[in-house]
This record gives C-alpha cells, sequence and structure tokens, in this order.
C-alpha cells in the first residue's frame, strides 16, 4: 500500500485503484477490481493505492483465521479526521449535486477550497454519478442524515436492518497512516446474512456517503488491544470476502500468497472508522 504518488506518502488521500492490463484507474474511496476488461469500484478499504506498492497493499488484507480471540494482528490504520457535517435532507436537496453542476458547486464553496479540494469534489460526483459496483451487488451515494438511513434498507431489500461502526481514535489532520501490533481480543459477528451493505465517507464540503452491498461476504467487529501500551484499543469492523473470482489475478494480495481468483481463501480487511456497516436485522451474528 502506498499513500499518494511517486514514491510521495499523502495520508490525506482516501482513494482506491487496483490496475488492469498495466492502466490504473483510481477513484475516491474506491476499490478496482478488474472483471473482463471492464473496471468495477468495490469500495472496502480507503487507501490511495498505486502500482509501485504492491507488497503494502496485500499487507492490507489478511486471512480469515487471524479473527479469532489470541492472535496478533498488524493492521495499517488509515488517520480519521473529523467529518464535516450530516445535512438533513432539506438542506441537502436544495443545494447542486451533480457533474454539470461543478461550476456552481466550486462557485458556492470557493472560500474554503482548494484546487485539491476541487478535484476532490468532481471526483465524488462522478463517483456517485458513475458508482460502478461489482455484478450482483448494489450502489448509491447518501447525502443527507435521511438518506444514510434509507439507502442501506434499500440495497438490502428490507426496512428491518442494524447498522454498526468501529470506535477508534480520530487523528488531527495530517496525521500519517500508523501500523501496530495488536492482539485480537474479541471478535463479534454480526449477521448470519452472506449480505451487507457498507457505507464510506467520500471527500466533499458536507458528508457524502457511497453505500453499497457486498456480497457473499461475512462482516465483524473486532476488538484489538495494543501490545506497545502507547496507541488506544479500538473496535474495528472487518469485511471478509467469501468469493474472490471477480477480483484481478494481479490483485497484490492474490499474487503474495501465489493465489487465483476464486481460489479457497477467505480474505478480509479492516474499514476506516468513518464507515458504516449495514446487516439484516433478523439473521444475528455471535461472539467470542
Amino acid at each position: 500500500m502506498s499513500y499518494g504518488s511517486n514514491g510521495e506518502d499523502d495520508p490525506r488521500k482516501a482513494t482506491t485503484s487496483y490496475g488492469i492490463q498495466d492502466k490504473e484507474y483510481p477513484r475516491k474511496a474506491t476499490t478496482s477490481y478488474g472483471v473482463q476488461g471492464d473496471i468495477h469500484h468495490h469500495d472496502h478499504a480507503a487507501f490511495h493505492i498505486h502500482s509501485s506498492g504492491n507488497k503494502l497493499v496485500a499487507d492490507v488484507f489478511f486471512f480469515h483465521d487471524v479473527l479469532r480471540p489470541g492472535s496478533v494482528i498488524t493492521p495499517i490504520i488509515p488517520p480519521t479526521i473529523t467529518l464535516p457535517p450530516l445535512l438533513p435532507l432539506r438542506e441537502a436537496d436544495a443545494l447542486p449535486f451533480s457533474t454539470g453542476r461543478f461550476a456552481d458547486i466550486l462557485a458556492m464553496f470557493a472560500p474554503t477550497t482548494s484546487d485539491a479540494m476541487g478535484e476532490e469534489i468532481r471526483s465524488t460526483l462522478d463517483t456517485c454519478e458513475n458508482t460502478r459496483p461489482l455484478p450482483g451487488e448494489k450502489a448509491a451515494c447518501a447525502t443527507s442524515l435521511e438518506s444514510l438511513a434509507r439507502i442501506p434498507a434499500v440495497l438490502l431489500g428490507t426496512r428491518n436492518v442494524r447498522a454498526f461502526s468501529g470506535d477508534m481514535p480520530t487523528d488531527p489532520a495530517g496525521t500519517s497512516a500508523k501500523r501496530g501490533r495488536y492482539n485480537v481480543t474479541a471478535v463479534q459477528k454480526l449477521s448470519e446474512s452472506l449480505t451487507a451493505a457498507a457505507c464510506h465517507d467520500l471527500t466533499y464540503p458536507y458528508v457524502v456517503f457511497y453505500c453499497h452491498t457486498t456480497n457473499p461476504a461475512a462482516t465483524y467487529l473486532v476488538k484489538l488491544a495494543a501490545q506497545d501500551g502507547g496507541t488506544p484499543d479500538m473496535e474495528a469492523l472487518v469485511v471478509c470476502h467469501l468469493d474472490t473470482s471477480l477480483w484481478s489475478p494481479r490483485h497484490p494480495f492474490l499474487v503474495a500468497h501465489s493465489l487465483k481468483p476464486g481460489d479457497d481463501a477467505v480474505v478480509c480487511h479492516f474499514l476506516s472508522k468513518l464507515s458504516i456497516v449495514w446487516v439484516p436485522a433478523g439473521e444475528q451474528g455471535w461472539r467470542a
């Protein structure tokens, strides 16, 4: 995994890109898996990944058998800063939100918008207009408190849903990603359902979440205790992919472990603190 480009770290970015056919298709807060020459964006690990960082990309992911009390894990934790405001529906609907109104949006937020932020805004608008979920999955963007409550239920096909979020420390702006050794002290499976909806924050002047279903997958809330004692303990969300058949054969984790897409392996990764996982409420999970 790497943050930024040309060998320079940039922990402020929250973009993920996996290349296909020697190309990269970066998109804000999305993970790109190539499928038969097409690009499908599957948003999970919020990292800025380039082909030069394949070893670190592989380190972001891990096998399912690590998720048991007593095991030791060394996750790379992305920095988490305070979110901008989450608007009520009435206010969000009164604001333009489309690439066609990009100039108007920039003018509206000009006093606090840098050129780099302008590009992030354009990327978020494009992501929400062209969600590109994997085959069999669905996606949509939530721009208000009400839509954040409604969209996951629509994606999952039931109003009976539960939401989970992690509990990790908030970092000052500019904080670098950090890696540490953690003891896994508890594992809670969020649902027996193989379908979940995950919502991830995108960079924008106010809160916008990219929400998508992921299936088949298992979701967990994992308690981690830092071995060095200098890092706060935390609870982190984990998504485990039960089927990698649509992943690129050049995915760094598959390459690092001599695996092919669709091999019998459950591949997991942590979500950022600001992500939310929604699961059907009627299929309770378990604790360990």
